[in-house]
């Protein structure tokens, strides 16, 4: 399959870094399209999870005039950007050359855009539109009319080939929450009309409540940015240069986000319905599945779930501190220093608070449990890969000393 990606110039505002890059039409339509579905979030095996209560839709008098300006003015140009938003399960690769920014898509993404283009079949559009709907739906609109009349029209056949070579400029985030999504939609519109907030959570699937996400979202901001803590500087918010001579480090935001919402809700599917219920409602489990920061989001006491986090990664930091310490540039030279090392603790973790009770946290809390994983080879790469295969033997092993009764 023909690769395709994006090549643009990194920019930077206010500590926020996005991406600016021009496309043609044509090629724009290779990645994304137009769809009404909402993706909230990736299970665990990065199929998209959709928000089954909203849809985007679109305003057809408005899309039809669009696709009416591109078909009747040989002149017509869209001058603002287009903003879309790149999950990170989407990206097979991307690295920096010479202050530019460079990313290919996974082959997933482009084979769900051509199933879509050849049936009828809903399918999966990874790279979303957070701002620009109206205009890519109705770039599609007067593409399908132009191919409908241009058989037995050169005039019609030659504006589509035109249509199809106008180069639309782009912002691209990279692996953006659907809250910070919304936020962007919101800021963007602001600045030319009044958007109300009620618009804003119909279209991203929001609630003026709290819920999970935010929840998630607020506890990983609070761990990067504190100085003492074992995160600080080490989360992936936002796009990095995957370049060998500046390799940004490999823990996402969207990852650590996941892994609070599943200790909050029964799962990420029903974390999308727990956006709708109160926080009280939570106190409930049907289910018999351990979830350790349930009772905490349902009681108000986020901060437990911030101090969870912070004294058992800490005490993995001080006991563990020749894997877990990492210079944030290099690639991870141990399987601690990754994403799947820190899934495999964050599993541990919840594991630890079951078999002993704990729901109260300080600085030696979990001591003696790390200090007896110190005899576990976690800079042997032979035995831990850094893959899923390397995490489950990690956790089965972790589990073995820690549990072996």
């Amino acid at each position: 399959m023909e690769q395709i990606g994006i090549k643009g110039f990194p920019v930077s505002q206010n500590g926020q870094d996005f991406i600016i890059g021009k496309v043609s039409i044509d090629y724009l339509l290779k990645f994304t399209r137009y769809t009404a579905r909402v993706i909230t979030g990736f299970d665990d095996n990065e199929q998209p999870i959709y928000n089954d209560h909203v849809q985007r839709k679109v305003e057809k008098s408005r899309v039809s005039k669009i696709a009416d300006f591109l078909i009747n003015d040989p002149e017509a140009t869209f001058p603002t950007n287009i903003v879309l938003n790149i999950p990170a399960v989407a990206i097979a690769e991307q690295r920096g050359n010479n202050d530019q920014v460079e990313i290919i898509f996974d082959d997933e993404v482009i084979r769900q855009i051509e199933l879509a283009k050849n049936s009828d079949v809903e399918t999966h559009v990874y790279v979303t539109i957070i701002d620009g709907q109206h205009r890519i739906r109705g770039i599609e609109e007067a593409i399908d009319r132009l191919k409908k009349e241009a058989d037995n029209n050169e005039l019609k056949k030659n504006r589509l080939e035109s249509l199809l070579n106008i180069e639309l400029v782009v912002s691209f985030f990279i692996d953006k929450s659907i809250e910070y999504q919304a936020m962007i939609f919101s800021t963007i519109n602001r600045t030319q009309k009044r958007v109300s907030q009620d618009l804003v959570s119909s279209l991203f699937g929001l609630t003026t409540e709290d819920t999970p996400y935010k929840t998630a979202l607020e506890v990983v901001l609070s761990l990067n940015s504190h100085p003492s803590s074992p995160f600080y500087r080490r989360i992936k918010l936002y796009g990095g240069d995957y370049s060998k001579k500046t390799f940004s480090p490999p823990l996402s935001q969207a990852t650590m986000i996941k892994n609070i919402v599943k200790y909050i809700s029964v799962s990420l599917r029903e974390a999308e319905n727990d956006r709708y219920r109160k926080r009280k409602e939570l106190l409930k489990n049907d289910s018999c599945k351990y979830l350790p920061f349930r009772r905490f989001y349902a009681e108000d006491r986020d901060d437990m779930i911030s101090d969870c986090i912070y004294y058992f990664f800490n005490s993995v930091k001080r006991n563990l501190s020749d894997f877990w310490n990492y210079d944030g540039v290099s690639k991870p030279k141990n399987i601690l220093q990754s994403t799947v090392g820190f899934e495999a603790l964050f599993r541990i973790m919840s594991k630890v608070m079951q078999t002993n009770n704990i729901s109260v946290f300080t600085k030696d809390t979990f001591d003696e449990y790390i200090i007896k994983l110190r005899d576990i080879e976690f800079g042997n790469t032979e035995k831990y890969p850094i893959s899923t295969k390397g995490k489950t033997e990690l956790i089965r092993d972790m589990e073995h000393v820690l549990f072996e009764n």
